[in-house]
């Protein structure tokens, strides 16, 4: 009996709260446009109907929990994200199958939705709440290092997609993509904050070689994910699906929507195939680190305050060495590579002209005070090597531990169909090594950028 009031009690508490934020707003809409909402009442209410018997429900509980509590707060959450127009009752809230007749009562396109700009539609759902449980017990630790590296990037992350016109929220992508970790790299070779794989890293601009691997560049990784996001959004209508293909590719998306001709992608999670399980949770785990990264207390986190990236961008006009560098803007060597995670080397790629290299912010005029001091000779110094008897550069880049492919590109010797091939003995070769480095060649000794650029 006592449990029974109290549902009745929620259920008329969170219909107050949403009655009085739509009111004014639901008045002004014509008779159809209110039956939607009429609609999308019940169905909260029906949503909660199930929600609540877990707020104290069990073998002698008759008061509030402290468990209880929190699923309260979650609950009254869910009613601040409806009376912005951002939650979405689901078909598995809703727990009936999805059919296009109910289609358009369950979507987002109601009176009440009248964000201003792109939104990623809220669905809180059961499977989004596992994730949210999850997240909060065994997931909890990785979930707090997530938080800590949010202050640093997220600000970043949200600001270049929202002037490549998409919607912020989709930032948290990299929540569960890397945990927001610029260096990140996986086992199927996916690499950075994104985790891009390398053919569709070139395809959306990032260059990978052994120089340089833009895809652990936060701001040009943000930048070509955001590219990649509009295309996927543009072929499939639909936040969830342009998610679903970010995971699984557009093709095995595509399949599976013309397989069981449907174009919602939680109708396409309830089948078995031809989505794997980690595509089938992609959206869920989304929904439910964006939920609790937004609102981290609510949900039993705590925030410590952070500096968000900062950084200038200067331009170098030749490979050039980070201890250079740092000195000229007065800081050390590990924090430029910090700033540039996509830099391989010790030194900026010499096959790009005018490459900005990031440095601590404010000291962008220091910089280039310095380096216009500094000898172009003496900005990067290669390692020379002079070719001995039948030495091959294949055995050259053995030695050195160096790809032979960047040896040719150093010495202009063609492509890697020619690394097998004699170089002629006593020819003097550049090996992209920092000079100085103990070498058992006796006759290797230094040359300068300026020597190898002539």
């Amino acid at each position: 009996m006592e449990v029974h009031i109290k549902r009745n009690f929620t259920k008329a508490l969170l219909c107050l709260v949403f009655l009085t934020a739509g009111a004014a707003g639901a008045r002004a809409e014509s008779a159809p446009e209110a039956r939607s909402a009429d609609t999308l009442q019940a169905q909260v209410v029906a949503s909660i109907d199930r929600t609540v018997p877990s707020l104290g429900t069990e073998a002698g509980a008759d008061v509030f929990s402290p468990e209880s509590a929190s699923d309260m707060a979650e609950i009254l959450y869910y009613d601040k994200l409806l009376s912005t127009g951002a939650y979405c009752p689901s078909s598995y809230d809703a727990e009936v199958s999805y059919s296009a007749s109910n289609r358009e009562d369950i979507s987002c396109s109601n009176a009440f939705a009248q964000a201003s700009g792109p939104e990623v539609p809220v669905v809180v759902n059961r499977n989004v709440k596992s994730f949210i449980s999850y997240f909060q017990r065994s997931g909890r630790k990785h979930f707090e290092r997530w938080l800590g590296r949010s202050q640093t990037y997220m600000a970043l992350l949200r600001n270049t997609l929202r002037e490549k016109g998409l919607p912020e929220d989709l930032s948290y992508i990299a929540f569960i993509e890397s945990g927001l970790n610029p260096t990140a790299k996986s086992r199927a070779k996916a690499v950075g904050m994104w985790q891009f794989v390398r053919g569709t890293a070139q395809k959306y601009g990032l260059k990978v070689n052994w120089w340089i691997d833009e895809r652990m560049d936060p701001e040009k990784a943000t930048k070509a994910a955001a590219r990649y996001f509009k295309d996927l959004y543009g072929q499939f209508g639909s936040w969830y699906l342009a998610a679903a293909g970010y995971n699984a590719g557009e093709g095995r998306v595509l399949r599976a929507m013309k397989k069981h001709r449907t174009e919602d992608f939680w109708t396409l999670a309830s089948y078995r195939r031809p989505l794997k399980r980690e595509t089938k949770e992609y959206v869920p785990k989304y929904l439910a680190a964006m939920l609790i990264a937004k609102d981290p207390k609510s949900y039993g986190f705590e925030l410590n305050p952070g500096e968000s990236l900062a950084y200038d961008k200067v331009r170098v006009q030749q490979a050039t060495d980070l201890r250079v560098i740092a000195e000229a803007a007065g800081t050390t060597t590990e924090e430029i590579k910090r700033l540039n995670p996509e830099l391989l080397r010790w030194f900026t790629p010499p096959d790009y002209p005018d490459y900005e290299v990031k440095i601590p912010a404010g000291t962008a005029q220091q910089f280039e005070e310095n380096i216009s001091k500094v000898p172009v000779q003496k900005r990067v110094v290669f390692l020379k090597h002079r070719v001995a008897n039948r030495e091959t550069l294949a055995r050259i880049s053995k030695k050195y531990k160096v790809p032979a492919s960047e040896i040719a590109y150093l010495n202009n010797l063609g492509r890697t169909r020619r690394h097998g091939i004699r170089l002629r003995p006593g020819t003097v070769i550049f090996i992209p090594v920092r000079a100085g480095m103990k070498s058992n060649n006796t006759l290797a000794d230094t040359v300068s950028i300026l020597e190898y650029q002539s």
